[in-house]
């Protein structure tokens, strides 16, 4: 990305007055992503957390990182891939049949 998207986005964030870090809701709206997708950019590595949190605690993300990948094109192919990859085995998980067990013979 050029500088001038990148001054442009900045002045666009500075004009909302978006906070510095934003949760897992903001970030997905400001992605276009759900906001349950964005646990699955964060375990792919397609975004990084700020801190080193717990995995039970809320995750924070840096908003100027943020906008600077909701600019990149490539990057938004690339985490849409990976959220639709997620999704498609987990319903092919879904749809194959369980083998159960032999009824065991009768006597």
């Amino acid at each position: 990305m050029d500088d001038g998207v990148l001054n442009a986005a900045l002045a666009a964030w500075a004009v909302k007055g978006l906070p510095a870090r934003l949760d897992a809701a903001s970030t997905a709206k400001l992605l276009g992503f759900a906001e349950h997708d964005i646990q699955i950019l964060v375990r792919v590595g397609k975004l990084t957390v700020l801190g080193d949190p717990a995995p039970n605690a809320p995750k924070w993300f840096s908003a100027v990182e943020l906008i600077r990948l909701a600019a990149d094109r490539d990057w938004l192919n690339r985490a849409s891939r990976e959220v639709s990859k997620y999704w498609r085995h987990k319903r092919e998980r879904r749809s194959k049949p369980r083998l159960l067990s032999a009824p065991e013979p009768v006597q």
